[in-house]
């Protein structure tokens, strides 16, 4: 239950810095995930809202990274926790589990882009 950045994530992430510092016209939107396990001493409701709260930390970790690497802020459109909503595996195994707990970032085309799209001015 940890939103620390593991040094494989870390890695590329810094990719990803350099494909946003060289296209400041897309924006992104980070969102935050958890697998379903319940909190030592916690209610089933107390466990889903840590569980919400730490999907938050997670998505803020990979905000906070990115920004670190010199992406513009205004290029993070939204930064999302959903807990343990949206299950990509199954949460009764330990394989499963460690994909529910994940980052998803959506890179889309800024408003900009859309209007020279648009427009047919896009370069």
């Amino acid at each position: 239950s940890s939103s620390t950045l593991q040094a494989s994530a870390q890695s590329s992430l810094i990719q990803f810095a350099n494909v946003l510092k060289q296209n400041t016209d897309a924006d992104v939107a980070i969102q935050g995930y958890t697998d379903n396990d319940p909190w030592k001493g916690s209610t089933a409701e107390q466990s889903v809202q840590k569980n919400l709260n730490l999907s938050q930390q997670r998505a803020q970790s990979v905000s906070t990274f990115l920004i670190g690497q010199g992406v513009s802020g205004t290029q993070i459109k939204s930064v999302q926790g959903f807990g343990e909503q949206n299950p990509v595996a199954d949460n009764s195994t330990a394989a499963g589990k460690a994909q529910n707990r994940r980052v998803e970032i959506y890179l889309y085309a800024s408003q900009a882009m859309i209007n020279a799209a648009n427009n047919g001015t896009l370069k």
